[in-house]
């Protein structure tokens, strides 16, 4: 029977033992939300927290104008840019154009002087060509039609 009846003293100290532990951990709570009423009502951190809040504000409004600043300047760039480059290039083909033609102006008579005197540079070259080939005897044949000046015979 001590068994059943320190058994029975055991549990009752272990009850008494979490009671007191919850009574513990209820003050504590009491005491916490104590403190927290007390800072849910102080004026100074409503302050704080109220500055927060516009300064929050404030950066979204600023932000909000910005990316309105940037879509408008996005929207804006390809325009300028056309506007800048059109006349530019235009200007730039226009003077490669003029340029062209005041060449082919300027070197028309040597294109006609090349064209009179090719037929002549072609003859010259096949008659340097055909006296290159010539053997001995054709050679003769040639000097003594020709009657160069300083031929031997």
């Amino acid at each position: 029977m001590s068994n059943a009846l320190d058994a029975f003293r055991a549990q009752q100290a272990a009850i008494q033992e979490v009671s007191d532990h919850l009574k513990d951990v209820s003050d504590l709570l009491a005491r916490l939300n104590d403190q927290l009423t007390e800072i849910a009502h102080d004026k100074d951190l409503r302050a704080v927290l109220q500055a927060e809040a516009n300064w929050l504000g404030e950066t979204e409004r600023a932000i909000s104008q910005v990316r309105a600043w940037r879509i408008e300047e996005a929207r804006q760039f390809w325009p300028g840019i056309i506007r800048r480059w059109v006349p530019a290039t235009a200007l730039a083909l226009a003077s490669a154009f003029v340029a062209g033609a005041g060449y082919a102006w300027a070197t028309k008579p040597l294109v006609a002087e090349l064209e009179s005197s090719r037929p002549r540079a072609e003859l010259g070259l096949f008659l340097e060509h055909r006296m290159s080939t010539m053997t001995a005897a054709e050679r003769r044949q040639l000097d003594a039609l020709m009657r160069w000046k300083g031929t031997t015979r």
